[in-house]
């Protein structure tokens, strides 16, 4: 799961999304913290891991159910 970072270089804050992939840290930059949009842009981001996500998670139950059927 990922999550929502600020960063303050030179006196500005700057907002990232920070998550693994592959055993690796991510940031994404998503553009100064005081902007609205790069919220929306962190938002976005997070939105769109979670749901993949859930589709890994339903597909993992629907494993786990098929060999409890057999």
């Amino acid at each position: 799961m990922g999550s929502t970072t600020t960063k303050t270089v030179r006196n500005k804050e700057y907002l990232y999304f920070v998550h693994y992939e592959n055993r690796k840290k991510k940031e994404v930059y998503c553009g100064l913290a005081s902007d609205p949009e790069s919220e929306k842009k962190a938002l976005r981001l997070e939105l769109e891991q979670l749901k993949e996500q859930k589709k890994s998670l339903a597909q993992k139950v629907i494993e786990i159910e098929n060999k409890l059927r057999k």
